[in-house]
C-alpha cells in the first residue's frame, strides 16, 4: 500500500468510505466493520487504533445512546457500528498517506498548490497543536491550577488557553517565515518526488470503482 502512487491511494480511500456511507443492510454494514477490523492488526496497526479508540470512544457511545433514545437498541448498535468503521477507514487511510503525499496527489490532480498547502499543513499541525494542549494541561496542573472539566474550573482554563494561544502565533510566525525563505510565491515549484501510476494501480482502482459501483446498486435494490 506505502508503495502506491498517492492518486492511487487517495482513490482508494475514497471509494472505502464511500463503501460504508452507502451501506444501508445491516449484514452489509457488519461485513465491511468485519473487513476493517481484519485489516488493522495486517497492517499492524492495533495498538495505535486502540490508542485512537481511547479518543473516539466517548463519541461512539454518544451515538449510541441518541440512537437507542430516539429509535431503538438495533438502530443504536448499527449506528454505533457504521461511526466506529468509517472512523477505522479514515484511521488507515490517513495513516497510510502521508501530508506530503496528500498535497502531491492534489497538485498532480490539477488542485491550486495554495489549497493543498493549507490541507497539508493542517494535517501536519492538528497533532502538533494536540501535543502543546496536553504539554500546558501537565505543566499547569504541576503548578496546582486544577483544569479538569468542571464548571467550577472554568475560569482556570485561562491559563490554557493563553500560552497555548502565544504558542500557536510562534508556531504561526515560525511558518511564515520558512515560507518566504523557501521562496513560497515562486513559480517554478517542483515537487521532490516523481510519481507515476502503474497499470497494476489502474487495474485496481477500476476494480474498486467498479465494486463499489455494484456495491451501490445491490444496496438500493
Amino acid at each position: 500500500m506505502k508503495r502506491f502512487d498517492p492518486r492511487t491511494k487517495l482513490a482508494l480511500g475514497m471509494m472505502a468510505i464511500a463503501s460504508v456511507l452507502f451501506a444501508r443492510e445491516p449484514v452489509s454494514l457488519l461485513v465491511e466493520f468485519a473487513i476493517v477490523l481484519s485489516a488493522v492488526p495486517l497492517m499492524g496497526l492495533g495498538r495505535k487504533l486502540l490508542h485512537s479508540v481511547r479518543l473516539i470512544g466517548s463519541m461512539i457511545v454518544f451515538v449510541f445512546i441518541i440512537g437507542f433514545f430516539f429509535f431503538d437498541l438495533q438502530v443504536a448498535g448499527l449506528l454505533s457500528i457504521r461511526l466506529f468503521t468509517l472512523l477505522t477507514v479514515s484511521f488507515i487511510f490517513f495513516y497510510s498517506l502521508d501530508p506530503q503525499e496528500m498535497g502531491d496527489a492534489l497538485r498532480k490532480m490539477g488542485i491550486s498548490f495554495e489549497f493543498s498547502f493549507i490541507l497539508t499543513t493542517a494535517m501536519r499541525y492538528v497533532p502538533m497543536i494536540g501535543k502543546k494542549v496536553r504539554q500546558i494541561s501537565d505543566a499547569q496542573q504541576a503548578r496546582g491550577i486544577d483544569l479538569r472539566p468542571r464548571i467550577k474550573n472554568i475560569s482556570n482554563f485561562i491559563a490554557l488557553l493563553m500560552p497555548l494561544l502565544v504558542q500557536s502565533f510562534i508556531l504561526a510566525d515560525d511558518l511564515a517565515l520558512a515560507m518566504e525563505a523557501r521562496g513560497f510565491g515562486s513559480k517554478l515549484r517542483k515537487s521532490r518526488k516523481t510519481y507515476h501510476i502503474t497499470i497494476i494501480e489502474y487495474a485496481l482502482m477500476a476494480l474498486s470503482c467498479g465494486s463499489l459501483v455494484a456495491f451501490i446498486w445491490w444496496e438500493r435494490g
